[in-house]
């Protein structure tokens, strides 16, 4: 929840204290982009669970020092342990689903990948980001399906996937901004379009996530806004958001 939100989004003379819980009024889960680069103080995610509603959900990006700097295989065994010990602060049921983003440089190796799942928690949902395309295959996401792996489909440039579900319970899509990454407006008829599309995920996933993060200049909670207007309340497993929460980390990649 960024700076040059206020006004376009936050009220003018809102305390920034204020900003979550204003977020929390209009919609009903965020993407914690700040877990990817830093783990919170345990002060810091107990007020976010006590200034939100109780049926406000949160999304959690793994830290990039497992998915980034610690490339599969290597052993990432204390990470995850040091990273899922700071999840369990959270209140329980406030954390939806955990999301494993991949880095863009790495390719497709199915033995690691499963090699990487095993060493997971099962009490959490799990959503994989893939950024390089080798993994965008039918091996790769019957994979996901026999885990229960939520695959994610995003409108990274250069891409252009397919409404696959992997997980019966949970579908999961990034929007990343229009004319640029993080940047730029959707257009209504782009907008139109998606809502179309989530209706047909929704059948597919009792569960469906969207998050836009054109963050600059407060296009990610617009966007969303308008989203929630086309899905309309019948779409009722569907929760669109914004990301990206954050503490006192400046991340300087999504």
């Amino acid at each position: 929840m960024y700076g040059d939100w206020r006004t376009r989004f936050y009220p003018q003379g809102l305390a920034q204290k204020r900003w979550l819980a204003y977020y929390a009024s209009r919609f009903d889960t965020v993407e914690l982009n700040a877990t990817a680069y830093r783990l919170p103080k345990e002060s810091h995610i107990q007020q976010w669970c006590a200034t939100v509603p109780d049926d406000f959900l949160y999304t959690l990006k793994l830290s990039r020092l497992i998915t980034h700097r610690k490339t599969l295989p290597v052993r990432v065994d204390r990470f995850i342990d040091n990273y899922m010990q700071r999840v369990a602060c959270f209140t329980a049921g406030r954390v939806a689903q955990l999301l494993i983003q991949f880095p863009p440089y790495l390719e497709r190796n199915d033995r690691h990948l499963n090699a990487f799942l095993d060493k997971l928690p099962p009490q959490h949902r799990y959503v994989a980001e893939f950024r390089e395309r080798s993994w965008l295959v039918e091996p790769v996401y019957a994979l996901l399906r026999e885990r229960n792996v939520a695959l994610c489909l995003h409108d990274y440039p250069g891409f252009r996937m397919r409404d696959i579900v992997t997980a019966s319970d949970l579908a999961y899509v990034r929007l990343h901004g229009y004319h640029a990454m993080y940047a730029g407006s959707y257009p209504r008829r782009t907008l139109r379009r998606w809502a179309v599309r989530l209706r047909r995920i929704e059948s597919l996933a009792e569960n469906v996530f969207v998050y836009f993060n054109n963050d600059t200049a407060a296009a990610a909670p617009h966007d969303a806004a308008v989203l929630q207007g086309l899905l309309g309340a019948e779409a009722t497993g569907v929760c669109a958001g914004a990301g990206s929460l954050r503490h006192d980390v400046e991340p300087s990649h999504r």
